[in-house]
Order: C-alpha cells, then structure tokens, then sequence
C-alpha cells in the first residue's frame, strides 16, 4: 500500500494519494510503453497502518513509498562491480547462503547443473536476491552475519563446484542434520521478503528433458492490441522441444523456432480469461507459470512484491514519451505508522504513482497472506 503523500498522475492534474476518489481518472501502461486513462473503481485504506515502509529511489529521481508487500514490476540487471547477498534453495538439500561477484556468471552456471542431481529425477533451484551493494566490505559482512545469526551454511551445494573443500556425501550430511528451512523462512521474514516470490527458478531434470516446464504468461505481451483497442493483448507462450498434443495445446498458434524449439502461443484480450486459462494448463501439465508485463518496448518486466526489488534493477516509470526504464540507486526502511491506500481500476491492472509503475489491487490474490514483521537487520 502507498503512503499518503505520494503524488498520482491524473487525467487532469496531479493528486496526492490520499484525495484520489473513486472516478478519478488515472493515467496507466497500456503496453508496449504506451498509456492510458482508467478510471478509479474502489479505494482501499489502512488508516492506522504500523509496520516498515520501503523508499525506493531510481536514478531520475522518481520515489516511491510503500509497503513491503506492494506488487511493483522490476527486472534484473547485474552490474559491473557489485556484489550480491543471495539465499539459494535446492530441493533436494536445503537452502545456504552466499556471495556473487558476478551474478550472470553464477546463473549460467546454474543452469549447467544437469549431471549434478545428487542421482534425483528433478531438482529445482530457487534464488532470492537479498542484498546489492558497491562495497565488498559490506558484502562481507552481510553474508557473515547471516552465517552467524541465522547457522545458515554458505557452503556450494556440489562438491564438483571450484570453491567446495567438501565430498558430495558430506555436503548431504551437512544439510541433513541443519534445519535451513526454518532459518530461511526467518531470515526472509527480517528482510520483509516472500518465499513465494523468488528472483530466479530453474528446474533441472532427467526425465522427460525436452519438454516445457513453465508457462510464459505476459501480461499486455500481445503484438496487437485487445478489440476495445484499450490495451494490448495478453500473452500466453509455452516452448518445448517436443510437440505438445493434448486438446488444450490446440488452441496455440504453433512453429519450429530456429533452435528446434516448439513456440506455442496464444492471446487472450481480457486479463481473468487469461488467467483462467493459465491456471487450467499449469494444473493439467504441472507447469510453473513465469508471470511477466510488458510495459516498456524492452525486455518484460516481472511482477515482484516492493521489497524485491534491489538496488541496480531496471524498474518502470512514466517519462515524457510514454513508459521508460530506470535503474534503483537507493533503498531505505522506516517504521510508520499513518494510514496507507490502494485503488482498484475498471480495466487497468496498473497505475502510475511518483512516476513509478505499479500493480493495481487485484482482489486477495495479489497480495501475500502474510505480511513480515521481523525487525530488519
């Protein structure tokens, strides 16, 4: 939820947050950096919210004040020179702790783990950013401290990795007699963050390698716009190297990409259709359902709640040509309390508040169940 504060773009003017009314019209993405006006449908208020508030600050200047659990868009870009605190989970271990110097090399070496399933059928790796920083000192300490306080290990999950002094059997030992689930669930919690919601997910499996394991469900990610020409259509892809034939799957446009790769995919022109539809096909198949928008005419961005994101990611914002990119530079936490707000738009699933793009409130779904406490460290 937002601060009060906060100013809105309107249709007309601005607003601060806290004098938006239902039938105010506001100025939303639309896709493919386009925007739009909606209408307000419902206004939510906590008027004696107590708990953290996130200030974010991108590099042109734009703010944003909200709570930790406040959908926001955002994409990783690993810069030269920083330094990563992340928590890793495998599921065929546990979770550890630890420190990347350089994060796209670590991810592709994620994704080169296939012969290193400790014999199971399938593994899937989960990745939490928890920190970015400059300064490798502070890198240091952060990690040393969630070492300490939390007895996470930082230890690599293979005794094949180049920085492991441990066998593969003792490394199993090691994360059979510490209970990391519990740890990571309260260190996540002292960092208001959510399991549920992790930066980086690869499935790696033996079994069945060629075919699909997730759905690419892009919201606005159509290349034309829905019959009401108000937004873009949504985007439902699945890629395989197998042709997929279940009656479902009929509905696809359907072609060979250049890599051998079957290119499924399907719009829907109203977002619950859409999600309905993708709810149906992860049941049917158990696949995971990668949630992305397409707000700018780069890459899309992924859905994540405000305490997500990190400083160096690549966020949204309204410019003077409609939605454009800019890059988190700083990030602190406050203890508020004061009311907070949320809207609802007839047809919009965004708004735009500080010049930041933000989810609009969907209903029960798009907020986490639970809301972190903890003391930040």
């Amino acid at each position: 939820m937002l601060a009060p504060d906060l100013l809105m773009i309107c249709a007309d003017k601005e607003r601060p947050v806290r004098e938006v009314r239902e039938g105010t019209p506001l100025v939303g993405a639309i896709g493919w950096g386009e925007v739009g006006p909606e209408k307000v449908s419902d206004v939510m208020v906590s008027y004696d919210h107590k708990g953290p508030l996130l200030t974010l600050t991108a590099s042109r200047g734009a703010v944003l004040r909200c709570s930790p659990d406040h959908q926001c868009f955002g994409r990783l870009n690993p810069l030269y020179r920083h330094h990563y605190l992340y928590l890793m989970e495998r599921s065929s271990l546990g979770f550890r702790v630890g420190l990347s110097s350089d994060l796209n090399r670590d991810i592709f070496a994620m994704q080169n783990l296939k012969l290193d399933l400790f014999n199971q059928q399938e593994i899937t790796d989960r990745l939490w950013l928890i920190e970015a920083t400059d300064s490798l000192v502070r890198a240091s300490f952060l990690e040393k401290l969630c070492v300490f306080k939390y007895g996470l290990p930082n230890v690599p999950f293979s005794g094949r990795h180049v920085e492991s002094d441990l066998p593969d059997e003792l490394i199993l030992e090691l994360f059979n007699q510490i209970d990391t689930p519990s740890r990571a669930h309260q260190m996540l919690m002292d960092w208001y963050m959510f399991e549920e919601f992790p930066h980086i997910t690869l499935r790696l499996s033996k079994a069945q390698p060629g075919a699909s394991s997730a759905i690419q469900f892009v919201i606005f990610g159509g290349t034309e716009k829905n019959r009401t020409k108000t937004n873009y259509a949504h985007l439902i892809r699945i890629d395989s190297a197998v042709e997929l034939k279940r009656a479902e799957h009929q509905q696809f446009k359907r072609r060979m990409g250049s890599q051998g790769m079957w290119n499924l995919e399907v719009t829907r022109d109203e977002l619950e259709e859409a999600q309905l539809f993708v709810k149906t096909l992860s049941c049917l198949d158990n696949l995971e359902v990668v949630r992305k928008i397409q707000l700018s005419k780069k890459a899309a961005f992924y859905i994540l709640p405000a305490s997500h994101l990190k400083v160096g990611m690549n966020v949204p914002i309204l410019g003077n040509h409609g939605i454009e990119e800019d890059v988190i530079v700083s990030i602190s936490v406050e203890d508020y309390q004061g009311p907070l707000y949320d809207f609802r738009l007839a047809g919009l699933c965004n708004y735009n508040v500080g010049q930041w793009i933000l989810m609009a409130f969907m209903g029960g779904s798009s907020r986490s169940p639970r809301r972190p406490d903890e003391p930040r460290i």
